[in-house]
């Protein structure tokens, strides 16, 4: 026993002489989350540090029952997690998919789309890998639409 706990100490000792790397905090984080309001909350916008240009952004979306989100799209691509209740995915040029809680969604980059809010409402954690300093989303206008 006595000699394992020498063991642990010495290596305790060993890591902590050995260089720890340095730790650089994220300077340019923005923060606006507001829990519990519909629409989508952003939580974070983050430069992405190995590649130029881009920039990484997650949102909480609630989408109250029933409603849909006006027809938009993205430039970047858009990780969806449907953490709570149902919705309807409508995306241009594919069917209509119905989602539950636990669900996951890839939408392309550029992708015109308007979901909408199951009978409950609709809550995701979206990831998206964006173009820097472009606006979260671009509002279509329905008439020009496809």
């Amino acid at each position: 026993m006595r000699s394992r706990v020498m063991m642990g100490l010495l290596a305790c000792a060993t890591l902590m002489a050995c260089e720890q790397p340095e730790f650089i905090p994220q300077t340019e984080t923005v923060v606006t989350y507001r829990p519990d309001t519909p629409g989508s909350n952003e939580m974070l916008r983050a430069p992405i540090t190995v590649s130029d240009g881009l920039e990484v952004l997650i949102s909480d979306v609630i989408i109250p029952p029933n409603a849909a989100v006006p027809l938009h799209y993205h430039p970047g691509e858009e990780f969806l997690y449907l953490i709570e209740g149902t919705a309807i995915h409508r995306q241009e040029g594919i069917e209509d998919l119905p989602m539950s809680a636990g669900d996951t969604y890839v939408i392309p980059p550029n992708a015109t789309h308007s979901p909408i809010g199951g009978p409950n409402g609709a809550r995701a954690i979206v990831f998206r890998v964006h173009v820097a300093n472009m606006p979260e989303r671009i509002l279509v206008d329905e008439d020009d639409a496809g």
